[in-house]
């Protein structure tokens, strides 16, 4: 499996790789700080620091992720330095000036659809009009927007030279950690029902639903990452409505076993069910190497069989009876969690044809 660190107990203590992503992190952005502070003084810019700031601001685990940043920051601060020169060489510095020209800068972001921005520019616009300097308004505002600029574009030269890391990457291994933690969900549902077991911890369903979000996260900035590449961000875009889809169906199979752990009709079925079990755990297996690797140690499972047996034997146990004596509530119990079996299966076996059929998941993507 490819998560970031080991497994002890309940906890993920870091990897040695962890902390050296951690340490290449720290000295690209001390390096785009020290870089942005040395052009602003080669450029004599009277508030370099402004440069500093805004590289170590907007300097982020990936590529897209800076890319992102650097454009909110490089917008609001535009947006910000024309509003707050224009206002200060029309109308002054005054209180009534700095609250029309904030009000001014928070819509012009909406419009033009710079929402993330309109804290920048607004901020951006107090600079400018409340700090008091011997030069000209629209000096200080070019020399805002010049510190700024030079600050993000440096972060965006060391992100993408130095130690580059895509959100496509790191969102593969999301992937594959997120078909991990739906993996042990379905198997503590599934031990649950069947055996007796007490209730999945809470844990693995706040595990897997976290790992869902970040994922969605990354899939923002890997869709940003689109220099050089054709349809590899789209393709991990549709992935991630695949993973979404296995991930509802096995929340409705934990809904579908509430309340069964006392259950013995079910255990008529087992050893169909332990041949589901077995198949669906390769199948998970499966699907999370060859996202991350491009290929799998393992072959694909006979699952569409496995389930078609279980659903043979249960069609065999309802003509002959065989749920006689159980109450009424077990059996319907089984045929929806049978159901929701199916539906799983079903997830999985169309993730499958759909990676299977696409070489851009490999690493080259």
């Amino acid at each position: 499996m490819t998560g970031s660190g080991e497994r002890i107990g309940t906890m993920t203590m870091p990897s040695l790789a962890s902390y050296l992503a951690l340490a290449k992190q720290a000295i690209k952005t001390a390096l785009a700080g020290v870089a942005s502070l040395y052009i602003t003084g080669l450029l004599r810019l009277p508030e370099g620091y402004w440069a500093a700031i805004s590289a170590l601001i907007v300097m982020q685990s990936s590529v897209g992720a800076t890319v992102y940043a650097s454009r909110t920051r490089l917008a609001g601060t535009a947006v910000g330095a024309l509003v707050g020169g224009a206002f200060v060489a029309m109308a002054g510095t005054s209180i009534p000036s700095f609250a029309a020209a904030v009000t001014l800068a928070f819509l012009l972001c909406s419009i033009l659809r710079l929402a993330e921005s309109q804290r920048l520019a607004t901020v951006t616009v107090a600079i400018i009009m409340l700090v008091g300097r011997v030069n000209a308004p629209w000096v200080v505002a070019l020399h805002r927007f010049l510190e700024v600029a030079i600050g993000i574009v440096i972060a965006l030269v060391v992100s993408i030279v130095l130690w580059p890391s895509h959100a496509r990457r790191t969102l593969r291994n999301g992937i594959a950690e997120a078909l991990s933690a739906l993996e042990n969900r379905y198997k503590a549902v599934s031990s649950r029902y069947r055996g007796g077991l007490p209730p999945a911890s809470p844990d693995l369903k706040a595990a897997a639903d976290a790992g869902m979000r970040r994922n969605k996260d990354l899939l923002q900035h890997a869709l940003r990452e689109t220099v050089g590449l054709t349809r590899g961000p789209e393709i991990l875009a549709l992935l991630m409505d695949r993973l979404e889809g296995i991930s509802q169906a096995v929340e409705s199979l934990d809904l579908a076993a509430q309340g069964g752990p006392a259950d013995t009709y079910v255990r008529t079925f087992d050893p169909e069910l332990d041949r589901v079990d077995a198949a669906l755990s390769t199948a998970f297996q499966w699907l999370a190497e060859r996202v991350v690797k491009g290929s799998s140690t393992q072959g694909w499972p006979e699952l569409a069989s496995a389930v078609a047996e279980l659903d043979a034997r249960i069609v065999a146990a309802r003509k002959s009876d065989a749920a006689a004596g159980h109450p009424f509530e077990e059996v319907l119990r089984l045929y929806s969690f049978f159901l929701s079996l199916k539906n799983l299966a079903g997830e999985l076996e169309g993730t499958h044809a759909f990676v299977g059929s696409e070489r851009p998941l490999g690493r080259a993507a």
